[in-house]
Parts: structure tokens; sequence; C-alpha cells
């Protein structure tokens, strides 16, 4: 599809959703602006009417399903987390309205004024999420296929050719880490607990938002998504803090040493992911801001390399990587 024909199909997803929201609202008395643009084909605007505001999703059908983001949005609200509620649905059309969470995110709060407790405060949400019943929220498992072809992403777009013995140790490192996700607790995940998907609203209450691509998997993932985020780096030392602050409040069984290292093991899994996918975004969708963020995902990916030397292979094969882009 070319630029045109696609900016062109865009302008009528727009022009779509106010025809919804006139239809909606009864008239045409009501302002609509971006909100935010999505790692995926959805977009956010934000429609403002007698001073009250709230949030369009335009998700294109063919692309999006927007019955899973209604259906856990329904689940985390009856457990007590603040998720958007959804005002109006049309999902033959691919559009929902939504409670305005604002656009304050966690992200940029901790960039005006860093402070941990924000942090203790998302963990503290995030043991209650994990807490919940999921037996009837249909929610699919993080199971050893997904795993798997997630982190296949790694070799399909972010590194050059590779070798027989490359590949083979890859695919070794795919299955270990693949069997540490699934040794752990499984519990709700997220799948995006991280700095741009929380909303810091009144009262430092965190609103959870981006959560329809929930499974069920490793209570570390989420922990692993918000403690060595994309998008915020901190210190190792704060991370250390943090799992230990998150060990005692979840009051887990096991063994602090081992915790730490299903922590790091499931994080080198989302970051081999990551890596694929920015690249994608790049190469695929022409969304290029995502590659000034590749740094630090190789950064996390290469210190667990250097920590456990049966990964240690890892970093000829990024360096190779380096080489040749």
């Amino acid at each position: 599809m070319s630029n045109t024909n696609y900016l062109k199909m865009i302008d009528q997803r727009l022009d779509l959703l106010t025809d919804w929201l006139e239809v909606f609202f009864g008239d045409e008395n009501f302002v609509i602006t971006t909100a935010s643009d999505d790692a995926s084909f959805r977009r956010y605007f934000r429609v403002e009417r007698d001073n009250t505001s709230f949030i369009a999703m335009d998700a294109p059908p063919e692309k999006e399903n927007c019955e899973p983001f209604i259906r856990i949005a329904k689940h985390l609200i009856s457990g007590g987390v603040h998720a958007p509620k959804i005002i109006e649905s049309n999902l033959d059309q691919g559009f929902l309205l939504l409670e305005d969470l604002g656009d304050q995110t966690f992200l940029s709060a901790q960039q005006k004024s860093f402070d941990t407790q924000y942090y203790k405060n998302a963990i503290d949400v995030l043991i209650g999420i994990q807490s919940l019943d999921t037996d009837s929220a249909n929610i699919p498992s993080y199971d050893h296929a997904l795993l798997t072809t997630e982190m296949q992403l790694l070799i399909d777009w972010y590194l050059p050719t590779l070798n027989r013995e490359q590949h083979t140790q890859l695919q070794s490192v795919f299955n270990s880490l693949s069997d540490n996700a699934l040794s752990t607790n499984q519990v709700f995940v997220h799948r995006d607990y991280h700095s741009r998907n929380l909303m810091m609203l009144a009262n430092n209450e965190l609103g959870v938002i981006d959560f329809q691509d929930a499974v069920i998997g490793s209570n570390t993932y989420d922990l692993v998504s918000l403690l060595k985020d994309a998008y915020f780096e901190l210190k190792p030392s704060e991370i250390q803090a943090l799992l230990v602050y998150f060990h005692k409040q979840a009051k887990l069984t096991i063994n602090f040493k081992e915790f730490e290292k299903q922590f790091d093991l499931m994080g080198l899994q989302r970051h081999l992911k990551i890596l694929g996918i920015f690249k994608r975004l790049s190469i695929r969708d022409g969304k290029h801001q995502y590659l000034k963020n590749i740094p630090l995902i190789e950064k996390y990916v290469l210190q667990i390399a250097d920590k456990y030397t049966n990964f240690s292979y890892l970093k000829n094969i990024l360096n190779l990587t380096k080489a040749g882009q």
C-alpha cells in the first residue's frame, strides 16, 4: 500500500469515527484531537465535550480485535484496578469510547521528579493484579509456542544472517528461557506493564492501560517490564531494592536468589523479543522512533550475558550485528 493510500485510509477512519461519535452524542458539539499512536495499528483520540473529555480508540477491525480489550478491562475493573471504563463500543467498526485517564504518564512523572515510591506503588498495584482470579477471564496461556515465536522475532528482524552454530546456540537460549518462564508462578500478565502504560491519577493512584494482549504467564514478566523498561533506565541498586520489595510484599516462598534468576532470565526473553519488535516497527511499519531505544535494550541483554556464563555467546552474536549495521 502506498503512503498516499495509507493516509487516505486513515482519514477515512477518522471520518467514520467522527460520524459514530456524532450519532452517540446526538450532535456535533465536540472537539477531537490526536491523543497518541500505538506500537500496533491502534490510534487514540481525545474527545472534548461540555468540559468533559473522553478517549476514542480507533482499532481497524481487519488489523485489531477490540473484544479482548473490553473483556480484560471489565476483569481488571471488577478486581479494583483503575482501568478505563468503557462508555460505548462498536466492534464492527473497531471503535471504543473510553474514560479519559489524563495525559500524565508514569514515564513523564519520573522524568520530572524521580521517586522510587512511585515504583513501589506500581508494584503494589501489580501484586493486586496478579492476585485476581482469572478462571472466568478467558485469557490465553503464555505457553512455549508463544514464548518461542516472540523470541524468533530477534532472528527474523534484528540479526544478520546466522551461521548454523549461531542458529543452534540461539535455539538453545530460546528453550532455556521458555523453560524458565513456564517454571515460575503463573498469573495474570499485562504484557506491557511499563512507564508509558501507567497513568498518574489524583492522589498518586495509578491507571492501567494497553492491556488487551494479556496472558497467563510468569509472575516475573510484568515486573521486568516495569523495572527494566525500554524507555526509562533504573540504576542496578534501585532494581535490586525493588526486587527485594516485590519478593517481600508478594510473600513469595521461593528463595530470593532463585527468584532473582527467574527475573533475570524472564527479562532476557522479553528483551530479545523487543529487539526484533523495534526493528520490525522501523522496517515494516515506518515507525523509526523506536530505534533510539535499542541501545538500552541491548545493554540489558549484555548485562545478563555477562552475569550468566551459559549465555555469554550472546555477546558475540549481538556484536556481529553491530558490526553489520
